[in-house]
């Protein structure tokens, strides 16, 4: 399978370098996100372990997608009922754009459509949406005549875990793990 680790720009090598640490394969930097290949299990280590992604998305699918009706049609022929739990709410999000689509919000609405046709047709049960708290987010990226659907893996980003404190923190968690990462921290305290 294929997943993205997603992250704030600078972050890339850093990341990549923790995820090869835990063991992941086939890993590679990109702009604000690193890829990589693996099962399950790997996404949920990353998922667990890392304190430099800020979300993990498994690829659920990639298809041509010239315009509306391309759109509609990629959603559409994914098997929804076999990735999403019956009575599951959703939240779709888009980014990027091409020729014909153009608008973002029109993008995610025409995928968010399709997606819940293909659920009431399948299983007789439309997904209903939560923007607030879905049980899965799903995130379409557009890029050039080519479309991504991503299922998000962690819900809320990572740098969210832990307690919180009712003092403003005074630097995020994921941007204090960088500072430590590049000071080498992990290969201190090993020694």
């Amino acid at each position: 399978m294929e997943f993205f680790a997603s992250c704030p720009e600078g972050f890339e090598r850093p990341l990549a370098d923790e995820l090869r640490a835990l063991g992941i394969r086939r890993v590679r930097p990109l702009k604000g996100r690193v890829s990589f290949e693996g099962e399950a299990v790997d996404a949920e280590r990353v998922c667990l372990w890392s304190r430099l992604a800020s979300r993990v998305l498994a690829v659920i699918a990639r298809f041509p997608c010239r315009d509306a009706d391309d759109l509609y049609d990629g959603v559409y022929r994914v098997p929804w009922e076999r990735v999403l739990r019956r009575g599951s709410t959703v939240a779709v999000s888009a980014r990027g754009t091409n020729d014909e689509l153009r608008n973002t919000r029109y993008i995610a609405l025409r995928a968010k459509d399709a997606l819940c046709d293909r659920l009431a047709d399948e299983t007789g049960l439309r997904a209903d949406v939560d923007t607030e708290r879905p049980d899965a987010r799903i995130a379409v990226a557009l890029r050039g005549d080519r479309a991504t659907l991503q299922l998000d893996l962690t819900g809320e980003p990572l740098f969210h875990r832990g307690p919180r404190l009712r003092a403003e923190r005074p630097l995020r968690p994921d941007y204090a793990a960088l500072l430590l990462a590049c000071a080498g921290w992990a290969g201190a305290c090993a020694a």
